[in-house]
């Protein structure tokens, strides 16, 4: 990391049929992004929430070459640290044990408040899966509805994304509603 002004770097990276990204600092990964259609609606996104951040062509090769992995199907560990600095420490909680659900499994919104010590906050699972700046580093697409609901999912691309990418880790149809 070479300290970029404003203190975030990002880069854009060819992910499946689009371009995912990566925003990060001194601390670590401060924003992840699904694919989506253009180069330019990533760039737009980024400098939304990070209007200083400064393009690097090779920032956190690693990292881009197992998203890229990820995002053509194949079975990877996408490790990254990353900057969970001001977030809730519900929301935090909820990320750490969803990082733990692997490849291929899923829970419910209710089982995830569950695991993450907060049984009866199911809703508010679903607020933070909302918010999620780490997809699919803290996978939000493995997160279903009461009775296997594929239900909102906030990026481009929407439910249809969602089931695209379970059935890539080779969940099975028939768990999906």
């Amino acid at each position: 990391m070479s300290g970029a002004a404003g203190g975030f770097e990002f880069c854009i990276f060819k992910a499946g049929q689009g371009y995912g990204f990566l925003v990060s600092g001194k601390n670590g990964v401060k924003r992840s992004g699904l694919p989506r259609r253009s180069k330019k609606t990533a760039r737009r996104l980024i400098h939304n929430e990070f209007p200083d951040a400064v393009e690097s062509k090779n920032l956190l090769p690693e990292l881009v070459l197992a998203l890229q992995a990820f995002f053509r199907g194949e079975d990877v560990k996408l490790r990254a640290k990353l900057d969970m600095s001001g977030l809730p420490p519900f929301t935090t909680a909820v990320y750490r044990t969803l990082k733990r659900i692997r490849r291929g499994r899923v829970v419910t919104y209710k089982e995830l408040a569950e695991l993450s010590g907060s049984p009866r906050a199911a809703r508010g699972v679903g607020a933070v899966m909302r918010r999620n700046p780490f997809p699919p580093l803290v996978p939000c697409h493995r997160v279903l509805g009461s009775n296997g609901q594929l239900t909102g999912f906030s990026s481009e691309g929407g439910v249809d994304m969602k089931r695209h990418m379970l059935l890539a880790e080779g969940i099975d149809s028939k768990l999906m509603k």
